[in-house]
C-alpha cells in the first residue's frame, strides 16, 4: 500500500514542492490582481472626488464673484437707500402728527382755560426770572 522507497519519496516530495510553488504563484498572482484592482478603485475615487472638489470650488468662486459684483453692490446700496428714504418719511409723518396733536391739545387747553393758562405762564416766567436773578446777584 505505501511505497517508501527513496525514489518514490523524492518524486512525491518534488511533486508536492512543485504544487506548493504553483499554489504560491497563484496566490501571489491573485493578491497582485486584487491589489491592482483596489489601487484602480482608489485612483478612480480620488479622481472623482478631486473633480467634485474642483466643481465645488468653482461654484463657490462664482457665487462670491456674483455677490461682490459692483452692479450687485450698487443694487443693494440702492435698495438700502430706498428703504432708508421710506423710514425717513415715516418718521417725519410721525413727528408731524405728534406735533399737530400736541399743538391742537395746547390750543384747546388755552381756549378752555385762558385765565389759568395766563396765570401758569406768569408763574413760570416769575420762577425763571427769580432763578436767573438769584444767580446774577451772587
Amino acid at each position: 500500500m505505501f511505497n517508501f522507497s527513496k525514489d518514490n519519496v523524492e518524486n512525491t516530495t518534488d511533486r508536492l514542492a512543485k504544487k506548493s510553488d504553483q499554489a504560491i504563484e497563484q496566490i501571489a498572482a491573485q493578491v497582485k490582481s486584487t491589489a491592482n484592482e483596489l489601487l484602480d478603485a482608489v485612483n478612480d475615487t480620488a479622481d472623482t472626488t478631486q473633480d467634485k472638489a474642483k466643481d465645488l470650488i468653482q461654484t463657490l468662486k462664482s457665487n462670491i464673484d456674483r455677490l461682490t459684483n459692483e452692479e450687485n453692490a450698487a443694487a443693494i446700496a440702492s435698495d438700502l437707500s430706498s428703504k432708508a428714504g421710506r423710514v425717513k418719511e415715516q418718521v417725519q409723518r410721525e413727528v408731524s402728527d405728534t406735533y399737530h396733536s400736541i399743538k391742537d391739545k395746547t390750543v384747546d387747553t388755552v381756549q378752555e382755560h385762558p385765565l389759568g393758562t395766563v396765570l401758569v405762564a406768569a408763574g413760570v416766567g416769575l420762577l425763571i426770572g427769580y432763578l436767573l436773578g438769584t444767580k446774577r446777584g451772587e
